[in-house]
């Protein structure tokens, strides 16, 4: 049966699709604001109605509880439906900008205008949020779009098709679904942007697909996310934010925190005050918690139970392979060597560092990828200072984790091997659009522009012009300086009126 469905969706032309999206798009249908708005009230519609059969299907893919995938996937995307929704009109409209003194009777303005077609990938671990979320974007910037959720979360992937097609208009947004192979074909394809959300392996195949087409693309991966705690922090605070990041849909977070550099001073009591926290949050057996996650599959709990070392666990460390379970895990004694510091651990196994010197943590953050999120727990603005100049990361969250997300205002998005791009909030408009510059000059008042043109024989003529046409670096502005720049231009450009109209008496 799986192998018929793989032959129907491989039979689609896809090429096809694109081109029936890039006729509505050249017919300007997505232009209007009130186009724009007619979709996103049909995502917020469609958002109420699919929500029970969506968390059933969670909880069938993960097992995870209806609240935690309303807190951090439906609810997320609704908030961020919502932001864009009240924000729409003001993001569409034109930005006047200064200009120079040559061009100051002129409009000069930045207009935002859709990229067009654009191909969207979504990931399995937060199905709907990372999924309809760059839809949003793309449906505010007016671009037409192909969704491509994840085959991985197989049964919620089958609800969103199903309401995606039932709710948005198939003549701008259609959503495919398929394994690998469809993905290949889809990236045969030009597009005008490709927004992806994956893993950083899968990225670079993304990317190197759209170098073929100069495609532009927003790569939103992943990484080692790291955690600082120092000895100034309330530990208590630390530990319990700290393991609810981490065991939050069992660890499978792109931005969960994947390691702790913790003081040596208080390694043993956060630690202590973590398996605190789960007992709290899961229970004495996580495995009969109805709060606590399991692992996507059989493939991704065997990579993750071969993590666990079990001379190393300070506490948890239980499987259970008919379930994919994996209890949340801390690991102590682990060394920079260690086989988990390689790659990111994506489940719900945190390894515990010990250090003395806050420099020497910096220097190796700095010596690997640069991660998705840095994650600091400091009471000293000292610490903070130095960790927000010297660690380059796409997000620093600091005295919390995962909560950046549910700010909109704040950009989301990697940064070198973590990602590419940014999104969320007019970031999601600004991904899928072209940001025009454009120049408005009034076909009259010829005479103003005799300056610019040949013959150059008169070097008071040159003089002027460099004078009144570009910037040169000068002291910061003080009132004085002002008013004397202001006096100055202000004769020049007599002096190029003047020129322009000779009197004739």
């Amino acid at each position: 049966y799986n192998e018929y469905k793989s032959y129907l969706r491989m039979s689609v032309d896809y090429g096809a699709i694109r081109d029936e999206l890039q006729e509505s798009f050249d017919s300007g249908m997505t232009l209007s604001y009130e186009y724009r708005m007619s979709q996103l009230k049909q995502v917020a519609a469609m958002i109420k109605a699919m929500e029970k059969e969506y968390f059933d299907a969670v909880y069938k893919d993960m097992k995870k509880h209806p609240m935690e995938t309303n807190g951090t996937d439906l609810r997320f995307s609704e908030s961020d439906l919502g932001y864009a929704m009240k924000h729409l009109k003001s993001w569409m409209k034109d930005e006047y900008v200064k200009t120079d003194l040559v061009n100051k009777i002129d409009q000069a303005y930045l207009t935002p205008e859709p990229l067009g077609v654009v191909l969207v990938v979504g990931a399995w671990n937060y199905p709907l949020q990372l999924t309809l979320t760059p839809l949003i974007g793309a449906i505010c910037a007016g671009c037409c779009a192909v969704v491509k959720p994840s085959e991985v979360s197989e049964t919620s992937t089958e609800v969103m098709k199903k309401y995606f097609d039932l709710y948005l208009d198939p003549k701008c947004y259609r959503t495919v679904t398929g394994d690998a192979a469809v993905a290949t074909e889809l990236l045969k394809i030009r597009w005008d942007h490709i927004f992806f959300t994956g893993s950083v392996g899968v990225g670079r195949i993304v990317a190197r697909a759209a170098a073929e087409h100069l495609t532009p693309v927003t790569l939103e991966l992943g990484g080692k996310c790291p955690v600082i705690v120092d000895d100034t922090t309330n530990i208590d605070t630390a530990a319990k934010r700290i393991i609810w990041g981490k065991c939050v849909n069992a660890g499978q977070t792109c931005i969960a925190p994947d390691y702790v550099f913790c003081h040596k001073s208080r390694v043993e009591k956060l630690i202590e005050r973590m398996q605190d926290h789960v007992k709290t949050m899961y229970g004495e057996d996580p495995e009969k918690s109805e709060s606590y996650a399991r692992i996507i599959n059989s493939r991704h709990y065997s990579r993750l139970s071969k993590l666990i070392d079990p001379e190393k666990v300070a506490f948890g460390g239980e499987t259970n392979e008919e379930t994919n379970y994996i209890a949340p895990t801390v690991l102590k004694g682990i060394t920079k060597q260690c086989p988990i510091m390689e790659d990111e651990i994506f489940g719900p196994i945190l390894p515990i560092l010990e250090y003395e010197d806050i420099n020497d943590v910096i220097r190796y953050i700095r010596s690997r990828e640069k991660p998705l999120v840095c994650y600091l727990f400091s009471s000293s603005s000292k610490v903070v200072d130095l960790v927000k100049q010297k660690v380059s990361s796409g997000t620093l969250d600091i005295n919390d984790c995962l909560m950046h997300m549910m700010v909109p205002t704040l950009p989301f998005g990697g940064v070198g091997n973590s990602g590419i791009g940014k999104y969320h909030g007019k970031a999601s408009f600004d991904v899928f659009s072209h940001i025009k510059s454009v120049l408005h000059k009034p076909i009259g008042m010829e005479s103003v522009n005799n300056l610019r043109y040949p013959p150059y024989d008169a070097e008071w003529k040159q003089n002027l012009v460099f004078n009144l046409a570009y910037y040169k670096p000068s002291a910061p502005p003080s009132f004085a300086r002002g008013m004397a720049s202001y006096a100055v231009t202000s004769t020049l450009a007599a002096s190029a009126f003047a020129y322009a109209y000779a009197w004739k008496g």
